[in-house]
Formats: structure tokens, sequence, C-alpha cells
């Protein structure tokens, strides 16, 4: 029994050794050997060998594949790369049988359809109570190769970055919470969908930036209550437009009736007189 696990080992460990040199020894040269590509442009590769003693090589690919060449150089080439699985296997074939092969590196990117920032609800934000800002990136490939970076102004307040591992185009979002100060009136946030694809990738990074979404109003507590930054200057459209005044501190019940009101985008006044 000792024997037979003994010689199986041996056995394993020589295919396993044997299989490493085979690869290793494969006498095909990819240039280049990783290929980052945007989707719809033009790929190729050229494979070359020094094997004298082959019969032929080529490529094999579901476009742009070859026939069975002598060499020492063979060409993969497809005018437009719209295929997200695609493989592409360069092989040799020796006199006496034995065939190798290599695969390139091939990662296909899209950047994104369209990039936008938007509020949960509309109205103004309240002081030191916490709001969402939603950025939706669409259309957009790898996203394991995505980075979203939030700006308030020209400072980055916010990155992430994602796992999904799908080589096609998907729809993400990047929430960013914030909790406003009377300083963030008139902010201007903004998110940038940025592809990192490594040092084989564009010299310039792959960049689609939203719009600017510009904060509203801060309504903010004073010792009186209640009150708005600014409120003259909003322009007609622009969501609610309100005036609130309240000479005592509101009770839980009056609070949420004012931001029921906020989120519901309702022109009022809202007069609560002590008593």
């Amino acid at each position: 029994f000792s024997l037979n696990v003994r010689l199986s080992w041996t056995l394993g460990q020589s295919l396993m050794e044997y299989v490493d040199f085979w690869m290793a020894g494969c006498p095909l040269i990819l240039m280049p050997p990783e290929i980052v590509v945007r989707f719809g442009d033009p790929v190729s590769v050229n494979c070359t060998t020094s094997e004298t003693d082959a019969q032929g090589m080529g490529w094999e690919a579901p476009s742009g594949g070859t026939g069975f060449e002598k060499g020492p150089t063979v060409t993969w080439m497809v005018e437009s790369l719209e295929n997200w699985y695609i493989l592409a296997k360069c092989y040799i074939t020796r006199n006496n049988g034995d065939q190798c092969q290599v695969m390139p590196s091939i990662t296909l990117y899209k950047t994104p359809d369209l990039v936008s920032v938007t509020a949960p609800h509309d109205g103004p934000m309240v002081e030191n109570t916490e709001s969402k800002l939603i950025c939706k990136i669409t259309n957009v490939a790898p996203v394991q190769n995505l980075t979203v970076k939030w700006y308030k102004g020209n400072e980055v307040v916010w990155t992430e970055t994602f796992k999904n591992l799908s080589v096609t185009p998907v729809n993400v979002t990047s929430t960013l919470k914030v909790t406003p100060t009377k300083e963030y009136d008139g902010a201007r946030f903004k998110c940038d969908a940025e592809l990192h694809l490594g040092p084989n990738g564009p010299e310039q990074i792959p960049a689609t930036s939203s719009e600017p979404h510009v904060a509203v109003e801060i309504l903010y507590l004073t010792s009186n209550g209640l009150k708005m930054e600014n409120p003259g200057k909003r322009n007609p459209g622009q969501g609610v437009i309100m005036e609130i005044i309240v000479l005592k501190q509101p009770t839980n019940m009056e609070q949420t009736f004012t931001n029921f009101m906020l989120m519901s985008c309702v022109s009022f006044n809202f007069w609560n007189y002590k008593m």
C-alpha cells in the first residue's frame, strides 16, 4: 500500500513538473501579452516563435482567428472588439505532434452612458440633520475597476469602490450622507466615475462627471426656533418657498409636521405663538 502511494505521488509530481515545463517552455511570445481595450475599438496582438521544429501555428478566437500558418509570426486582429467574453489563443504544433498555446490577458472596458446626482427628497436640508445624495452610474464596465469620487466644491469628501466581478456593463449607485451646516447653503456637489485600469490602461484615467447638484437653502435651528438661510434668493420652481417662525421650541409633533411639509414641497406659512 505504501509503495502504491509513493509511486502514485511520484508519478503525479512528475506529471505536474512536466505540465509546468510544457507551459513554461512553450516557444511563443505575445506582443503585447496584456491589453486593455475600449468597447468597440480595434485590437491586435502578435504571436511570434523561434521554434524551427514546427509544422505551423495560428490563432483560435471567436473573431479574428487565423488559419494554420507556417509562421514565425501570426497576428490576431479585430476591427471592433465587442465580445465581453472574448478568449483568443495562439498555438503552435511541433513536428512530433506536440502542441502548446498561450493566451493574452484582455480587459474590455466601457465608460458610463450617464452619471447623475439626485436627492431622494426635494426641499431644503435641515441643519445637523442627515440628508442623502445619490449618484447613479449607468452602463459601466468592468465595475470592479470603478472608483466613484464625491466632491463638495473642489474637495473630495467620499470615495467608493465596488466588488462586483461582472465583466459586462452594469448600473450602480453610490450614496453620500450629508449632515449640513449653514455653510452648506448653495454648495455644489458632484460625483466622478473613474475607471482605474492599471498600467496597461489609457494614460489618462477614463472619467465621467455628473452635473453639479446645488444644495438648496439650509433650514437651521436658532434659540427662537427654525429659520431658513437666505429664503429670498430661491428662484421660482426650485422647490419650497416658506416662512417659518416658531416663538418657542417646537414639540416633536410640530417638528414632524414641519419636516413632512418640507418633503411634500408645499408652499406655506406656519405660525406658532406661545400662549
